[in-house]
């Protein structure tokens, strides 16, 4: 999601008529797009914006946008700490960065941080797209979950869901451009819904748009996978078998502290539903350690969870007090030395996970969309499982899907050689 921002407020200033600099040093204007989520990315910004006091105390004609959660969260409380910064702007308002950078004249800072500003306001042709392969779409903006470690609902406000036309008219012009992959976007994407049209429905209304090679989503929510959802996975040939599936805990009464409205059964019995359905689905999820009152028995309750699922891919993280949750009033009992031992844990067992999973798949053919160049004859790319592959093959390929034969395995990826390709479009 904040990739995507960040593509729509570039996009709206080259529209208006700005270029990108080719560093921070020449730069006229530096944005800075933050996340909340958790307190080592909120705390990136003041680093950040230190950095940038000394170049602006060099170069004072220099102006500083700052956006995106953070923003939202604490607002002007960013100036007091950072007079340097010229202006704030929400998550909804990201639209106005052009005009308030016009206006920006180093007197005193702008603010706009009203969350009522339709957050679907930015052009669906605006956005400077950073890859030529994959295209980010927003379906939905919000969350109405009540998760107690999470700041996003206050940050990114209740569930505004997009009109289904608005995005397949997005979706239809990106694939007309030449995008081979679409990510639907949302907080919680599979909650989407638009009067009678579930996110099982949108799916199969993009899903049918001429041309679309590879469709995708994320983030989902367990309590909004229903059997739809599961049949349009095995369904709909173009829907990828891949589903970030956030379970935090394995720990009944972590799950309930956390307000995640599901225990560790009902996880693994979604989990089972998906599988009967799609044997093949590659599964990935988020786990926090350390959640206030974790104790070891809970944690084993995790590790045990990450045993019983077998996820294909994991991001795991120590739990960090955010302003404005519920959890925020709960002592941080665990020490910052357990969390890092439990991370450890977790991040062991999952590289276990992952290096025999990508072993098994040596000596098999992929599908691969090329998306990357990775130097002078070295191309990586995803299978519909998400999997990254790297082999040689010529820069033409990048956007196209070809055949790769799996020589050897990592945990993290696989390499591959080459084994079909369509030859260049003169």
């Amino acid at each position: 999601m904040n990739v995507n921002d960040s593509e729509k407020v570039a996009g709206l200033l080259r529209a208006a008529g700005h270029e990108p600099a080719s560093d921070a040093l020449g730069a006229d204007f530096i944005f800075i797009n933050t996340c909340a989520v958790r307190e080592k990315a909120a705390s990136k910004l003041d680093h950040s914006l230190r950095r940038l006091r000394r170049l602006k105390d060099r170069r004072p004609e220099l102006r500083i946008g700052v956006g995106g959660c953070v923003a939202q969260l604490e607002g002007e409380a960013i100036l007091k700490r950072a007079g340097h910064v010229d202006f704030l702007v929400g998550t909804h308002n990201l639209r106005r960065v052009p005009e308030l950078l016009e206006k920006a004249d180093g007197s005193s800072a702008a603010v706009d941080l009203d969350r009522r500003a339709d957050a679907f306001d930015v052009p669906e042709n605006a956005a400077a797209r950073f890859s030529a392969v994959r295209a980010y779409v927003t379906v939905m903006e919000g969350c109405n979950q009540v998760c107690s470690f999470c700041v996003v609902p206050r940050t990114r406000g209740p569930e505004v869901n997009r009109p289904p036309s608005d995005i397949t008219t997005e979706v239809s012009g990106l694939v007309g451009r030449g995008y081979a992959e679409i990510m639907l976007l949302g907080q919680t994407v599979n909650a989407y819904r638009y009067g009678s049209l579930d996110f099982a429905g949108l799916l199969a209304r993009v899903h049918e748009i001429p041309g679309l090679q590879r469709l995708r989503f994320t983030t989902s929510h367990p309590a909004h996978v229903t059997e739809r959802l599961a049949d349009a996975l095995r369904d709909l040939p173009r829907l990828c078998p891949y589903l970030h599936l956030p379970v935090q805990s394995g720990s009944d009464r972590v799950l309930a502290s956390m307000r995640r409205g599901y225990g560790r059964q009902e996880y693994l019995d979604i989990v089972a539903m998906l599988r009967g359905r799609v044997p093949s689905l590659a599964l990935s999820s988020d786990v926090i350690v350390g959640h206030p009152g974790e104790t070891e028995a809970d944690f084993e309750a995790t590790l045990s969870l990450l045993e019983a699922v077998g996820f294909d891919g994991l991001f795991a993280f120590m739990y960090s007090p955010r302003p404005g949750t519920s959890a925020f009033r709960l002592r941080d009992d665990v020490p910052a030395a357990e969390k890092r031992r439990r991370l450890a844990l977790v991040n062991e067992l999952q590289q276990r996970r992952q290096r025999g999973l990508h072993a098994s798949r040596v000596g098999m053919r992929e599908p691969v969309l090329v998306d990357t160049l990775d130097g002078e004859g070295r191309l990586s790319g995803r299978t519909p499982e998400f999997r990254i592959v790297h082999f040689d093959g010529p820069p033409y390929l990048v956007g196209r899907t070809v055949e790769v034969a799996v020589m050897s395995a990592g945990p993290n990826a696989l390499v591959g050689r080459l084994e079909t390709a369509a030859q260049p479009v003169h």
